[in-house]
Parts: C-alpha cells; sequence; structure tokens
C-alpha cells in the first residue's frame, strides 16, 4: 500500500462521512485536564493522561491534572489519511524537572484523532520510563465512558487470538489494538500507527477503557526525551476503521508486498523430523514431472535436516549438502525454501559456551531454556537478539542459506525475550532491528516467511509473508480458523498471510499425522477457507503414496490461493467467525463468494445479507455451490443456507444476473469459484469466448446460465469434453487438459 493510495482512499472513500463530524469533536478540556470526545453511540467519554517513570525503585507520574505548561498550542499537521487539525498540552509540577507533552491530531476528512505522548527528563539523573496512559477512561483515573447497553457492544481484540468479549463483562488487557462495536455498528477501533517506537495494549475493566504505549523500563538518559507510540482512536464503521488503521501502519512501517503470495509443498507434516535427501529428491522429481498438478512453486525443506539446532548445516541425512540438493530442486524449476529457528540454540553448542552473555536469562540470571521433547531432545536456549556477538552469528546463518541457494527461508520460534544489550530499546525496536539484519543478510530477493503464530508490527517491512496462526494439525483446525479468519485483515497489506498447509483428503492412511477427527465437513472448511485467503498456500502430504495420488486435484483447485483475498464479514459484530469471502468486480460480470461456516455447536442455517456482501439490492442472483457443483437456488436481497452441522460449512458463488447476455455462474475449477482461474470473458451475438489463467484443475467444469443454448466450438491448450444441459438456462462446459503455464481459451457458439 502506498502513501499516494491511502491518501486515495480517504479522500474519495471517507471524505463523506468525516465532513458529519463537528470540528472540535475530540479536543482537550478548557483547563488541560481531560480529553473530551463526542462521538455516535458513545453517550461519555472523557480521559485522563498520564507518563509512568520510576527513578530510584519509585514510580512516579505527570499527569493531566498538573499544571498547564504554557497554553495549549495550535496548528496543523500532514497524516497518511489528509490534514488535521493539532492541539499541544505540555504538564508539569512547578519546580520539578521532568514534563509531559501530549499531542492531539484530529483529522479533518475522517472521524478519526490520534494521540503521542514525549516524556521530558530535565533532571541529572537516568530514569526509567514505563508506559503512557495516552488516554485513560477508568473512573479510577478520572476519567469516563459511557454508551448505552454496554452488553449490546463487543470488544474485538485484532492482534491476539483472544475470543470476542461484551464489553460490560471485559477484565482484560489486549495486546496493541482493538475494535469495540455496538452490533448496530456504531463503534470505535484503538490501535497504534507508528512510527513504530513500542507496543501498546487496551485494558478494559467495568465497560471503561485505558489506551496505553507500553515503555517497558527503557531507559531515558538525564537530559533527555523520549517519545510515545502514536495511537489512533477511528470512529468509522468497522470495515472503514480497519482499513485505515491497517493501511496507516503499512505506511509508517513501510511494509513489503511486492512480492506476492507463494504455493507448494513443506515437508513438516510429512514427516516430521524424520525427513532425508532422498525423499526430498524424490518429492521434488513427483513435483517435477506433474506441473499441471502442481505449477512451479516452493519446496520447503523444514526441522530435520541441520547437524543440531544452531547449527544449520546439512546432518549425514543430507550427504550431498544442502547446496547440492538446492540445485537439484531449481534445476527442475522449483524454488527451494528451507526453515530455521536463528533464536534457538542446542545448549552443547560450542559457540554459546564461548559466549555465555549473549544468551537469554531472566530476571534472577537464570538461562531462559526450552525443555526437551520429541524434536529437539536436548531442549535449547535462546540468543539475546541484540548482542554485538549475536548479531555476526545471526548474520552469517542468513547468509549462508543465501549462498546454499535457497530462495525462500522460513524463519520459526522468534521469541526475543525482555532482557536486552540496549537499555535504551523496546522490544519492538529490537524485534525491527533483528528483522532488518535478517533482511539485509538475505538481500532482496529473498521470500521471507515469519512463522509468528499472531501478528506483530516487528516484522513489517521485512518479511513477505507471515504466519498468522497456529500449526494447522488435521486435529485442531477449528483453533487454527479462529486466527486465521480474525487475522485477514493483514493480507496483502501487511504481507502475504500465511494460515500454514492444507491437507488433500480427511485422512490418508499414509499420513502420518492421522486424519482430522471432526470429518470431511471440517476439512472441506478448511480447505476453503486456506485457499480464500489469497496468501501462501501449501500443502504437507506424501505425495508419493497411492492413496495421495488420488486426492492430488485438491491440491490444483487451491494453486495458486485466491486472487481476490477474502475477508471475515461478521468481524466486530459478532463473536462467531462465521462469513469469510469476498465481492468481486469483473468487466464480465461481477459476483461474490462466501464461505459460510458454523463455528458453534449445533445444526443451523446461516443468513448472507447481500448489502453487506457487496451484492445488488433487488438483483436476483444465481447460488452456485462449490462441492455439489451446482447452482443450487437463486436469491434476492439475502440468502440462508440449508442446515449446516458444527464445523461444516457452505461454500457459495453468488452471481447477479443481468441482462440477456450468457453470464458464469460457477466453477469447480477453482475454490475462490472464478476468481482466480478466469482472466476474461467476451460475449458476441454468436458467440462467447472464455480466456482463462493456468490456475486450478486440469478437469473440471464451468457453469453458465444463459437463455440460449450453448455449444462448443474450439479451445486452446485444454479440450471441451462436452457441454451439457443442467437444468432451465443453466450449461455446463466440461474441461480437460488445462496446461500449467500455457494459455488457455475457451470458444462457444451461442445458438
Amino acid at each position: 500500500m502506498t502513501k499516494k493510495l491511502a491518501l486515495a482512499l480517504a479522500i474519495t472513500t471517507l471524505s463523506i462521512i468525516g465532513a458529519r463530524a463537528s470540528e472540535d469533536w475530540v479536543r482537550f478540556s478548557q483547563d488541560g485536564s481531560q480529553i473530551l470526545v463526542e462521538a455516535p453511540g458513545v453517550s461519555k467519554m472523557q480521559g485522563a493522561t498520564h507518563a509512568v517513570f520510576s527513578m530510584d525503585g519509585k514510580y512516579n507520574y505527570v499527569i493531566s491534572k498538573d499544571s498547564l505548561v504554557g497554553p495549549i498550542k495550535q496548528s496543523t499537521a500532514s497524516t497518511p489519511f489528509g490534514e488535521a487539525a493539532v492541539s499541544t498540552a505540555t504538564y508539569g509540577i512547578k519546580n520539578s524537572p521532568f514534563q509531559y507533552t501530549v499531542t492531539l491530531k484530529r483529522l479533518k476528512k475522517i472521524r478519526a484523532f490520534t494521540l503521542q505522548g514525549v516524556f521530558h527528563n530535565r533532571s541529572d539523573k537516568n530514569v526509567k520510563l514505563e508506559a503512557f496512559d495516552l488516554l485513560n477512561t477508568l473512573k479510577s483515573a478520572g476519567g469516563n465512558l459511557a454508551v448505552e447497553n454496554a452488553s449490546d457492544w463487543l470488544v474485538t481484540p485484532l492482534m491476539q487470538d483472544n475470543e470476542a468479549e461484551d464489553l460490560s463483562k471485559t477484565k482484560k488487557t489486549f495486546r496493541d489494538a482493538v475494535i469495540v462495536y455496538h452490533k448496530n455498528g456504531q463503534g470505535f477501533l484503538v490501535g497504534p500507527v507508528g512510527p513504530a517506537e513500542a507496543y501498546t495494549s487496551v485494558e478494559f475493566a467495568n465497560g471503561e477503557f485505558n489506551s496505553r504505549s507500553e515503555m517497558e523500563g527503557v531507559l531515558v538518559a538525564a537530559g533527555q526525551d523520549r517519545r510515545s507510540e502514536e495511537v489512533v482512536y477511528c470512529f468509522e464503521p468497522t470495515t472503514t476503521a480497519t482499513d485505515i488503521w491497517t493501511r496507516w501502519v503499512a505506511i509508517t512501517h513501510k511494509a513489503r508486498t511486492k512480492s506476492g503470495p507463494v504455493y507448494g509443498w513443506c515437508s513438516w507434516y510429512d514427516r516430521t523430523t524424520k525427513i532425508d535427501e532422498a525423499h526430498i529428491l524424490n518429492v521434488a522429481d513427483i513435483l517435477a514431472k506433474n506441473p499441471n498438478v502442481f505449477g512451479k512453486g516452493i519446496l520447503q525443506i523444514d526441522d530435520g535436516y541441520q547437524k543440531m539446532d544452531g547449527d544449520w548445516s546439512a546432518n549425514t541425512k543430507f550427504p550431498s549438502g544442502l547446496a547440492a540438493v538446492t540445485k537439484k530442486i531449481r534445476n527442475v524449476g522449483w524454488t527451494p525454501g528451507v526453515w530455521f529457528a536463528p533464536l534457538m540454540m542446542n545448549p552443547e553448542h560450542p559457540w554459546m559456551k564461548a559466549h555465555p552473555d549473549a544468551i537469554q536469562t531472566n530476571a534472577l540470571g537464570i538461562k531462559n531454556f526450552m525443555n526437551a521433547n520429541w524434536f529437539h531432545p536436548d531442549g535449547a536456549n535462546w540468543l539475546v537478539p541484540d548482542h554485538p556477538e549475536t548479531k555476526k552469528f545471526l548474520k552469517n546463518i542468513i547468509k549462508s542459506s543465501r549462498d546454499n541457494g535457497f530462495g525462500y527461508i522460513k524463519i520459526d520460534f522468534n521469541g526475543i525475550g525482555n532482557r536486552f544489550y540496549d537499555p535504551t530499546k523496546t522490544s519492538l525496536q529490537i524485534f525491527r532491528e533483528l528483522y532488518t539484519l535478517y533482511r539485509k543478510a538475505a538481500g532482496d530477493k529473498m521470500y521471507i516467511l515469519s512463522c509468528l503464530g499472531q501478528p506483530t508490527r516487528g516484522v513489517i517491512g521485512f518479511i513477505d509473508a507471515a504466519r498468522v496462526g497456529p500449526d494447522s494439525h488435521p486435529a485442531h483446525f477449528e483453533k487454527c480458523l479462529k486466527s486465521v479468519l480474525r487475522f485477514q485483515i493483514y493480507d496483502n497489506v501487511w504481507w502475504q498471510n500465511d494460515p500454514d498447509v492444507s491437507y488433500l483428503a480427511t485422512g490418508l492412511p499414509s499420513r502420518v499425522l492421522g486424519p482430522t477427527p471432526q470429518g470431511e465437513e471440517m476439512w472441506k472448511t478448511w480447505h476453503a477457507v486456506t485457499t480464500l485467503v489469497g496468501g501462501t498456500a501449501m500443502n504437507s502430504e506424501p505425495l508419493q503414496a497411492e492413496d495421495c495420488r488420488a486426492a492430488w486435484r485438491q491440491a490444483e483447485v487451491m494453486r495458486p490461493a485466491s486472487a481476490e483475498p477474502a475477508r471475515l464479514l461478521t468481524l466486530g459484530r459478532s463473536p462467531q467467525n462465521t462469513i469469510f469471502g469476498f465481492a468481486a468486480a469483473r468487466p464480465y460480470g461481477d459476483f461474490a463468494v462466501y464461505n459460510l461456516y458454523n463455528d458453534s455447536p449445533g445444526t443451523k442455517s446461516l443468513p448472507l445479507n447481500f448489502k453487506d456482501a457487496g451484492l445488488p439490492a433487488g438483483v436476483n442472483c444465481a447460488v452456485f455451490d462449490y462441492w455439489q457443483n451446482k447452482v443450487i437456488g437463486y436469491a434476492k436481497d439475502s440468502y440462508a443456507t440449508a442446515p449446516l452441522k458444527y464445523y461444516a460449512s457452505a461454500l457459495l458463488r453468488f452471481t447477479p444476473l443481468k441482462g440477456d447476455a450468457p453470464i458464469l455462474v460457477g466453477s469447480n475449477l477453482h475454490l475462490s469459484i472464478g476468481a482466480t482461474e478466469v482472466r476474461d470473458i467476451r460475449v458476441k451475438t454468436d458467440a462467447l469466448e472464455i480466456k482463462l489463467t493456468d490456475a486450478g484443475a486440469q478437469d473440471g467444469t464451468l457453469t453458465f446460465f444463459s437463455k440460449k443454448p450453448l455449444e462448443a466450438k474450439g479451445a486452446k491448450n485444454c479440450k471441451i469434453v462436452s457441454v451439457e444441459s443442467a437444468g432451465e438456462n443453466l450449461w455446463k462446459i466440461n474441461l480437460s487438459g488445462r496446461q500449467w503455464g500455457k494459455s488457455q481459451s475457451v470458444s462457444l457458439v451461442i445458438k
């Protein structure tokens, strides 16, 4: 997301909304002791603001109830979303060497404001800066937040996988960002926007909140100043607010999305650590001989190849060495990838013994240690990420992967600890410096996936993709879905989302990890969602096994991931993660694809409101079911699925039927149902031409709605097997032999 694009979004999409706000809807009180906010749905919002520091082991405060140092100053400033009116207040106790400045920016084009603080140490002593309470509406701090029927408001965390909660009952602190919305759509977002200074938090209690910039006790030397993270408070509708926030962060953190999504195969769930060179090269041979199934993607070698944790060179199971293996993978047209955990170190590694002060310890000075487990029987210690010797060591690890010919690296176990070499840096700054080192050592062309589990701003701008959920073990799909669906707002904005692998069947006898205990419907849900994410699309199956070969088509229909990244339609308005999809605009006709998922016990029907889904009002839409490969009905303005069992979902395409020309209403060539595998459709009076991409399955069906019969005319780089009637005004175009890497087209006659 470029700054220019963000500005365009602000001006064209949001200016009308923001124009409703009065100029003083957010302001300092006359005495400066409170920040006053007037917003739709909020009866009262006012908050104090504080700086918290420690000196000689005691906590101290500079608070907005202290005396103003001079008048509140007024000015203007630019932001990524337009001009802002700026109010600046400075506080301090008379004769105290410590002061606190707060800057309030009220955006003019949208209903949003930001707060940022600066702590001034005018003393002759070093102090530790603990936090900035930027907007504290807790009554205990002199603030107030009142909304009508707080139990109808939902608090939804955006940076961790905790459940959404009732505002009136929430007593919890959430990391970085939350949205707080009434079921009628009114509410607000609180989130950091950068530049990246520190992590933030939002504490809730008794229906009120405290928005804090966590400074973690960083050292502020005598005579120095230290600023907080800047935080935005946005009162636009949920989708607009999350778009503003994520794109603002993308600009200030310089997000990297130019490399796009990838797909391929990962070794981990196939054999875990029991991999070897022969197996990897056998998989490479299978992939190379079947490009129409697997395309040309990433072959990623996971844990199990290394001599020991910390020594990421090849062990005896890879006798040819990593450089020779990567060369063979590249020779068959695939990109070799590798997993490692740079901060992890085997306790017996010589480097650790030579640099004991570069190993993470707790407050008592005891080394942090990961207990022995099945995959790492020696346990592990962890490196202090900003220690000078660590930096040299990490640089060599990353550089070696590049020198060995890898084009993709997966960085795991990113625990940086909380005790750093540099006492003036927050953990966010340390994290970003670590990934600055990784990117510089890897070079610009290396594709970097950071295996996080939950999003962090620490890696934005340095990586190409990020894991946004837990490991997708077949037994834990429902847990993965909670994270993957919630965190979809970051895909192709901060990075490409990585939902982890999908599997090609419910259960394969040859699979080490076993089947999906919730059954086929849960597998279908996971398979569809991992594709609709629009980010990385990997599988980790025993491809050489006969039972897996029978399921290869399921790899075809998710390759590559959806060209239209889906969104969670219920985000912020419901604690359930039920409706995930997109509305697509195409020159030949618009449509929408949604996966409606029953994520709660019991059997129930799920409704879809067409206005919310981006579908036109009053227009009849064909409803196509991917798994049934047929039109199952027609609907106008809303639709309700057939009753769905727990964990089951319906993957549906909704196509408005406008005009008399033939219109595509369904496809089973790809799980995005026409969004990825169809490039263009051109209709003439008596002819229809379909241009396809090389995405999706070799064999399958396109379904058209046409009041006139359709007949086959010809095809390029694929074959029309048949054109058959599928009911009133419906026609199935059955295709086979689609060739990866070649342009494809299908020509039909309109009778």
